[in-house]
């Protein structure tokens, strides 16, 4: 019986190449996935963009390496592999597009300041001019040489077109999307873009208009000014659709599928007016309202099935037809001249300007470089010019390749100079230890979800501040980005832009900040500064608080622990903790039963400060002292101490022992402050000494890092989760004890 199977199962697998295309394409996807990603992983170490790792896949299958084996040939060949592999590709060009669209925000061309139109119009004028006059004064010389019959107005297209999909993306790789030189390159690239897209459109517009009877011509324009009528429809029926869709719900999925039918429809349609197959998708997605409850739907349900299984397919189309074995000396030697002398004059068009428009060097350069990386869309439109014979194949293969190099160079240059954290680090740091008590308090509550708020104001509640001692409050809300492409960060006096922000996004904005209004209503010592909307992506969250903390001087940053699971908040306050040029507070409470997490009614607070040395220790400490001004808190400061422990240094334990000097002195000036030491002999003393204070304290503060080889800790560290948080830390938040209590773990 078993040798009947095994002789029916090499039957089965010996066939299984021999019928049909169906398991060579999914064999082919399935290769186009998987290299994608483990190119990714290598190459974004090297802070290389996605499109390079996936251009490296598409290449590997093509006739330079892989696709020169007579198997893979035979295979292909024998199965239709190709036309199989470019009607995936077409489907997943198509639903690019859309997304593209969808992304884009036109009103950041309407708002956009002077700088990005004179910026952005040198850096689509000067190339294309420049471009189109090279290539005609070179034409008698390239057609005698190369002996090639191709248009050279394309080929100076191509080195001027620019896609503000391709600047988002790299942006994003290298985490500078959130940053103030990706906010200018985005605006620029949408301006820059916009025209690069009309040119495209007008080329083939002239093509057809010298190859098409001027009837047959009439008749065409016709039916594009009915797409024009199309867009009216469409819009107003998409705005009906999210404004009847109930609050906190998500899009209908039957809305999805009729919009995802009328994708494909535009498509064909584009394709029978005489425009290009992704002109209609581009155009459609660019009808959605940006940021919308649809364009989330979109990208949630849509963007990674696309971007992870069919764009590495699409990329294998285009690869297929970069074969390096044709290139001729010749022709690369002429094709580079003009690629070098378009990449010079484009970077001297942006850098200029940018000077002229009081930009710093660096940040120009970076600017320029950054707005002539390639991406996806670019490639696409390569290839469909080379697949219509706009551009021959050999030509589009240098033109690929170099441009991928030129990438491959632009983008770790551009990592270097223009990392943000470097303007934080020349900041002066706002520490609470610096701060004297008769000056404001400054605060930043960071926020992500509503779930956050009760604990932030219980914390703010024990604040205490005084005429003397005032506090102010600003206050975060950290969205994450989806459904468009550029960040953005709404300033709002307690009440949200709703025609920046989503619906869904302003209505929680809405009652976050009446949440924070309310409470500076009951509690008439806080002033509430300034609220704000972050929508941004995780990586560059912490951008945007680093920029209001320099802009508003602020002392303490408040971020909430959140869920224990949610990486990616996580990864936030790490990236906070590393950038952040002030004191920042990690804010977690612990809870057990059903009771309120903000209770108005409790009017004493019973406060706890564990001290062991260290600045994080003294930067917690001075905040206790700063907050114990009022009877209605009572704070006990524990010391712990070892007979071995003698600081972590000299000038350590001097700083220490001040510090506690000073407490000591508003120990007798104030009757509800205690001092304790308390003397451990190990690790587990010290645990089950910290368990007694959480049954007994309702507030619980204490510094982030340790001398973990101090006798005080040695051994906890190897029992630490969440590193972040310290040895302490992690110990507090990861308790079992029963009770309801909140922990401030301070950071200088």
């Amino acid at each position: 019986m078993d040798i009947i199977n095994l002789i029916q199962c090499r039957q089965h697998f010996k066939g299984l190449f021999q019928h049909g295309f169906f398991p060579l394409l999914m064999l082919q996807i399935t290769y186009a996935s998987g290299l994608t990603g483990i190119f990714n992983i290598l190459l974004s170490r090297l802070d290389q963009t996605r499109h390079i790792a996936t251009l490296f896949t598409g290449i590997s299958l093509g006739p330079s390496f892989l696709g020169s084996l007579d198997i893979i040939k035979k295979m292909v060949d024998k199965h239709g592999g190709d036309t199989s592999l470019e009607v995936a590709a077409a489907f997943g060009f198509l639903y690019f597009s859309f997304l593209v669209g969808v992304k884009i925000d036109m009103d950041m061309i309407l708002k956009a300041n002077k700088r990005t139109y004179i910026i952005g119009f040198c850096n689509f004028i000067i190339p294309l001019i420049f471009n189109m006059i090279v290539c005609l004064a070179m034409a008698n010389m390239i057609q005698k040489v190369l002996d090639l019959q191709i248009n050279l107005i394309n080929i100076a297209l191509v080195l001027s077109v620019h896609s503000f999909h391709d600047t988002s993306c790299a942006l994003d790789d290298l985490n500078l999307l959130n940053s103030e030189i990706g906010r200018l390159s985005l605006s620029i690239s949408i301006f820059t873009g916009v025209c690069s897209w009309l040119l495209i459109f007008l080329n083939f517009s002239y093509n057809e208009a010298v190859t098409t009877e001027p009837k047959l011509l009439i008749l065409t324009w016709i039916s594009r000014a009915l797409i024009m009528l199309f867009l009216l429809i469409i819009r107003p029926v998409l705005l009906w659709v999210i404004k009847t869709t109930p609050q906190g719900n998500t899009l209908n999925e039957n809305y999805l599928v009729l919009i995802l039918i009328t994708v494909m429809a535009s498509s064909f349609y584009s394709e029978v007016i005489g425009l290009h197959a992704f002109f209609g998708p581009v155009v459609i997605g660019m009808v959605v309202p940006v940021g919308t409850l649809i364009g989330e739907a979109v990208q949630k349900k849509l963007e990674c099935f696309i971007t992870m299984v069919l764009l590495p397919v699409t990329y294998l189309v285009a690869g297929a037809k970069v074969n390096v074995f044709d290139i001729q000396m010749k022709h690369f030697g002429i094709l580079e001249l003009l690629i070098f002398l378009a990449f010079i004059v484009k970077l001297v068009a942006i850098v200029l300007p940018s000077l002229y428009c009081n930009i710093p060097v660096k940040d120009a350069l970076s600017l320029g470089l950054i707005l002539q990386c390639d991406g996806t869309f670019n490639l696409l439109i390569f290839s469909s010019m080379c697949s219509r014979k706009a551009l021959d194949e050999k030509s589009y293969a240098i033109i690929v390749l170099t441009r991928a190099f030129t990438t491959m160079v632009a983008t770790p240059v551009v990592k270097c100079i223009s990392d943000p954290s470097r303007r934080y680090a020349d900041y002066r740091r706002q520490a609470i230890r610096n701060s004297t008590l008769k000056k404001e308090l400054r605060i930043l509550a960071c926020v992500y979800s509503q779930e956050n708020v009760p604990s932030i104001l219980n914390f703010l509640a024990a604040t205490n501040p005084t005429k003397d001692c005032s506090v102010c409050i600003y206050v975060l809300h950290l969205v994450e980005l989806v459904g468009r492409a550029a960040s953005l960060l709404v300033e709002h006096d307690k009440q949200p832009n709703k025609k920046q922000l989503t619906q869904s996004h302003s209505r929680v904005s809405e009652k976050i900040n009446s949440a924070f209004s309310k409470f500076e209503q009951r509690n008439q010592s806080f002033t509430i500064g300034q609220a704000y909307t972050a929508v941004a992506p995780f990586a560059g969250m912490y951008n945007n608080v680093c920029d209001i903390i320099m802009d508003k001087r602020i002392n303490l940053v408040i971020i909430p622990f959140g869920e224990l699971v949610e990486t990616p908040i996580r990864a936030v306050n790490q990236s906070i903790l590393q950038k952040a040029p002030c004191t920042v507070g990690i804010l977690f409470y612990h809870i057990n039963g059903p009771k309120p997490f903000y209770d108005v009614s409790i009017k004493r607070h019973n406060v706890a400060m564990i001290f062991i040395g260290g600045p994080d220790d003294r930067e917690a400490l001075t905040y206790s002292m700063r907050i114990a001004n009022e009877q209605n808190l009572k704070l006990t400061v524990f010391r712990f101490t070892h007979s071995d422990v003698r600081g972590n240094s000299t000038r350590e334990a001097k700083k220490d022992a001040n510090l506690i000097k000073e407490l000591q002195k508003k120990i007798t000036k104030t009757g509800n402050i205690v001092y304790q030491e308390e003397e451990v002999t190990d690790c587990g003393d010290t645990a089950s000494k910290i368990k007694i204070m959480e049954e007994t304290h309702d507030f619980i503060l204490v510094g982030r890092q340790h001398d973990n080889n101090s006798p005080i800790l040695l051994g906890l560290d190897e029992w630490c989760v969440y590193k972040e948080l310290g040895v302490i830390g992690d110990l507090l938040v990861t308790s079992n004890i029963k009770g309801n209590y909140s922990v401030l773990i301070v950071k200088q």
